[in-house]
């Protein structure tokens, strides 16, 4: 969770995300304790269920510092949540708007389902890894079978889950790997990647952002 407070409106925002919930209430009702009554107290904490919990956690793990604007927004405090939120119904192709990082870089997107899979939306053989120049507009996934990139529809099971997105300074690795695989493997094996390529290249830069995602049937 991440607070950052409003000094026009003297209110604590609390951003994040709780594994169920009946646990908004109870963090709710103990910042208002902390903060008392000349501070208002605001969340919007989304529920993020526990198998993806423990994607985050992989993740994190990989060994690339997470993208953050707490060290020039003295406001903010706390860990950093999610960068954007992203809403599907069925049928919708799955494609996101992003922005690249403020470096030349390589940027890799992974869709982790409820099911413990990751989903490589790029790159892949539909989408090839290339070079983006820094704070460049990025478009992951097709809106139809005709345009580039991976089309991918929105069908159930529903729910909460979430997208990842890597930057590095050079490439990871080569090829591709499968569509579809196991999201823990695959971490395992991208952090042994991002090592490799901080030892062979002394310039090398990297970081993660992660998106929440809600499909629903409507």
């Amino acid at each position: 969770m991440q607070v950052t407070f409003d000094p026009e409106t003297t209110t604590l925002n609390v951003t994040g995300h709780v594994p169920d919930a009946s646990q908004r209430a109870p963090v709710l009702a103990a910042l208002q304790a902390q903060m008392g009554s000349d501070i208002a107290v605001a969340e919007n904490l989304l529920v993020l269920p526990a198998p993806q919990c423990g994607a985050l956690t992989g993740i994190a793990d990989v060994g690339l510092p997470q993208s953050t604007d707490q060290i020039t927004n003295p406001l903010i405090v706390g860990a950093d949540t999610h960068a954007r939120a992203f809403r599907y119904v069925a049928g919708d192709p799955l494609v996101m708007s992003l922005t690249a990082p403020d470096y030349p870089a390589y940027v890799y997107v992974d869709y982790f389902d409820a099911d413990g899979n990751v989903i490589h939306l790029s790159p892949n053989d539909r989408a090839p890894l290339q070079a983006v120049q820094p704070k460049s507009a990025l478009q992951i996934g097709a809106e139809n079978t005709d345009a580039p990139g991976l089309f991918v529809t929105i069908g159930p099971p529903y729910g909460q889950e979430i997208a990842a997105a890597f930057a590095a300074s050079a490439p990871l690795y080569e090829g591709t790997r499968p569509l579809v695989e196991p999201a823990g493997a695959y971490l395992e094996w991208l952090k042994e990647k991002v090592a490799a390529a901080r030892t062979e290249h002394a310039d090398f830069k990297g970081e993660w952002v992660y998106f929440f995602v809600t499909t629903a049937a409507n």
